[in-house]
């Protein structure tokens, strides 16, 4: 799994978490404010508070989830970064307009329209209208999505491996060479790489010998190189 998909990931899960907790745009005034939530505008005027979700605000977090997940459960194809970055920018787009719904439907030639129990008044009120940590994320988010589809995720050049099994299992299909998966290790030909606790345990002939990853990715290799070889690529590469 690529450092650069992780971060990717990171960036969306940051934008949803604090875009619950503080709002990605706002404008305030005397007893009065508009904040941009998750589920919608949150409108504060003189105690009285209520929410107007616009159909966009849904879509919002709904598209940065994806932008984030996509490079994650679909690694083999280089296509999975271009609809991440797809996905990415149609968020952002989302946000932009739903800002603009404010600016539509919201003020009417400087009134600000405020919702009551009974409807709807019109106030003349000073505001200021403010950006939110979470716009910012996601307009971090929508930048690294498209580093990350130029360079086929692959700017850092490291990947973070979970467990050396699934390491030496990456190695061997990039090589297509054959192998079993047996419990807690794999199984080339004649030798077996086995994983005992934090330790690897190369298992030849009835006879154990406790190894290092390296060491076990390269007696996997020299038996598998006696298969026919092919070279392939695993993460985000050509279809």
């Amino acid at each position: 799994m690529r450092v650069e998909a992780l971060l990717q990931f990171a960036l969306a899960i940051a934008f949803i978490v604090l875009w619950v907790f503080m709002p990605a745009w706002s404008i305030s005034g005397a007893n009065y404010s508009i904040s941009l939530t998750p589920w919608g505008y949150v409108v504060r005027f003189f105690g009285e508070t209520h929410v107007i979700p616009p159909p966009t605000v849904y879509a919002i977090w709904l598209f940065a989830l994806d932008a984030g997940l996509l490079p994650l459960i679909w690694r083999r194809s280089r296509y999975s970064l271009y609809l991440a970055a797809l996905f990415s920018v149609l968020s952002l787009s989302m946000l932009m307009d739903t800002i603009l719904f404010q600016q539509r439907y919201l003020q009417f030639h400087g009134y600000t329209i405020a919702p009551t129990p009974t409807g709807y008044i019109y106030v003349l009120l000073s505001t200021k209208p403010v950006l939110g940590l979470p716009t910012y994320i996601l307009l971090a988010l929508t930048i690294l999505s498209i580093f990350n589809m130029a360079t086929r995720a692959r700017w850092l050049g490291t990947r973070v491996i979970e467990d050396p099994i699934i390491a030496i299992e990456r190695v061997l299909k990039v090589l297509h060479i054959e192998y079993s998966r047996i419990e807690h290790g794999v199984e080339v030909e004649s030798i077996k790489i086995v994983r005992q606790g934090g330790s690897l345990w190369l298992v030849r002939g009835g006879e154990a010998i406790e190894v290092d990853l390296k060491t076990a990715i390269a007696e996997t290799v020299k038996v598998g190189l006696k298969q026919p070889v092919s070279v392939g690529v695993v993460d985000y590469g050509e279809d």
